[in-house]
């Protein structure tokens, strides 16, 4: 029986892994057409899929309960939503790597949500958005196609995003939404 050698073997083992890793997916970049998903509403169960928000100006968040800067956010997305309208815009909350689904739902229940509040159990969405931190919030024009992408959320964070979303309803030809939503 023939020996293979042994630099063989390490080399066709590392060329394997750099194809692995070539298609592990990468965070969309500005341009980059948004990954469609279709996941669930968390309060209404109904399914809701990106693709169905286009023409609107999109909010894609990912955010967990157990993270105190996606608390912060949270609020400040409502308050956008509710600035713009759902006409123009819709905020998609998606819960990642959520330890109590039953725990959100009954916190869900008791706001007045305005924003859409999704399910990710297999983090098939996340994953789909090379998520690894949060929040992570993506700004998807009403094209379809990722216009600015914010991590983390600090104290200029709340300036920052008006801004984005002012640029981005200019750029779909829209009026802006003015100043600062109170957090």
């Amino acid at each position: 029986m023939p020996r293979i050698p042994v630099t063989l073997v390490l080399s066709l083992t590392l060329i394997c892994a750099a194809a692995a890793a070539d298609e592990a997916p990468r965070e969309p970049a500005r341009g980059d057409p948004a990954p469609d998903f279709t996941a669930r509403n968390l309060l209404t169960h109904d399914a809701v899929n990106l693709s169905g928000q286009q023409g609107r100006l999109v909010l894609l968040t990912f955010w967990a309960s157990w993270c105190p800067p996606c608390r912060k956010e949270l609020p400040v997305l409502e308050a956008v939503q509710r600035k713009l309208g759902p006409e123009r815009a819709a905020v998609l909350a998606v819960s990642f790597k959520e330890n109590d689904e039953k725990q959100v739902r009954t916190w869900a229940h008791k706001g007045d949500w305005h924003i859409t509040l999704l399910e990710d159990p297999g983090g098939q969405v996340a994953r789909s958005y090379a998520i690894h931190a949060i929040p992570h919030l993506f700004i998807i024009g009403p094209d379809g196609r990722i216009m600015k992408v914010h991590t983390g959320y600090g104290e200029h964070s709340i300036d920052e995003l008006v801004a984005d979303i002012n640029a981005a309803l200019s750029a779909a030809g829209e009026a802006p939404a003015a100043a600062s939503p109170a957090p």
